[in-house]
């Protein structure tokens, strides 16, 4: 694979070293190839030398040391977010502009979402054949409401993340009370990627860099959920099951996590079968059996063969009561939750093989993503 040039105008040496060491150790470089430049004189010689330049990242300080840039060259501005003219005004006339401290992976998203709206193919699959086997999709779903549906998905995506896998996480709960996101920040994002999704899927992988968030303290991407309950409950087998494709297609992800509401409407049969493993949470309480009876019945009733085939994605995990998972009505800290927990989930991960293959990754990313200011 090709990298792209990704070349760094900042006079602040400590915060290109830190920049550089994070990326060298970070999947965004497998993707680009990093040129760092300090020195303004030196960097106008590399651009009228006609070096490919994928991507220009320059601090605002340096920007006005630059004179005239060749026209359609694609720059990012490395802003404080306020007002100035030290630029001699070409900040104005930049297209894109993001904060120059930030949490390192939340920086590098947002560099990618500039290249994407430049109209650059921001992401590539790591497997020259297109071979999407490797990726690895994780439903979580129950009949029964309360049960800790989130929690496991929230913590299936942070254990994975530790393990090394690369995850997003999807949800796709109609009432969406849980955003990995601070606020109802993009509550139109899912909306638009799916617009895009049926009328340019070409652009939509594009689109999904774009709009996607990153939660630090996870390690995981995610897009914000519908913000309208009824844009929701409008989604197909076909909506879900295209919108899995392009997450895989982007070729950034291991694994997958799509965290569901306790309905059982077309959305959920896409999920179950774009998923290798559906997590279907059950309690021996005589209401959630029943409940857990009712629900399957009906599948059978409603989508015949279609439910019928998915039998072998389902594994019920029983929660309380001496189950696989103990009861856990919230994780605290952010999802820290307990050892218990966590090691029964661990448990349940091992053996489904759920990120497995990424153990033996090195957690230096992690560790280096949840200390993030680089300057």
């Amino acid at each position: 694979m090709n990298k792209k040039n990704l070349i760094l105008a900042v006079q602040n040496a400590d915060y290109t070293e830190r920049l550089a060491d994070y990326i060298r150790h970070s999947t965004f470089g497998e993707s680009w190839q990093l040129t760092v430049f300090t020195n303004p004189a030196a960097l106008i010689r590399f651009i009228r030398g006609g070096y490919t330049i994928d991507l220009l990242a320059v601090d605002v300080e340096l920007l006005g040391e630059l004179g005239e840039l060749a026209e359609g060259l694609p720059i990012v501005v490395l802003g404080d977010g306020a007002q100035g003219s030290a630029d001699g005004g070409r900040r104005a006339r930049a297209a894109h502009e993001v904060l120059m401290v930030q949490p390192l992976p939340q920086l590098l998203q947002a560099l990618t979402a500039a290249f994407a709206a430049y109209g650059g193919i921001a992401v590539q699959s790591r497997n020259s054949g297109g071979d999407e086997g490797e990726v690895t999709v994780a439903a979580v779903y129950s009949a029964s409401g309360g049960i800790g549906k989130t929690t496991l998905a929230h913590q299936l995506c942070q254990l994975a993340a530790i393990s090394g896998a690369r995850v997003f996480y999807l949800n796709l709960e109609q009432w969406n009370s849980s955003v990995l996101g601070e606020g109802a920040e993009g509550g139109e994002d899912l909306a638009q990627l799916l617009y895009t999704v049926q009328t340019e899927p070409e652009r939509a992988a594009l689109q999904l860099t774009a709009l996607r968030k990153r939660h630090v303290a996870f390690g995981v991407d995610y897009i914000a959920p519908c913000g309208n309950a009824e844009e929701r409950l409008s989604l197909t087998a076909e909506h879900v099951s295209k919108l899995v494709e392009v997450i895989k297609a982007t070729g950034e992800y291991d694994v997958i996590v799509a965290d569901l509401d306790s309905r059982m409407d077309p959305m959920h049969i896409g999920v179950f079968g774009a998923s290798q493993h559906v997590l279907w949470l059950v309690s021996r309480h005589p209401v959630g059996m029943r409940k857990l009876e009712l629900a399957k019945a009906y599948g059978e009733q409603k989508y015949g063969d279609a439910f019928r085939q998915l039998r072998s994605k389902l594994h019920m995990v029983e929660v309380g009561n001496g189950g696989e998972l103990p009861y856990v009505s919230e994780l605290a800290d952010g999802g820290a939750g307990t050892s218990a927990y966590r090691g029964a989930v661990e448990a349940l991960m091992g053996r489904l093989g759920i990120g497995g293959e990424h153990r033996g990754r090195s957690n230096r990313t992690a560790a280096q993503g949840a200390n993030p200011r680089p300057a």
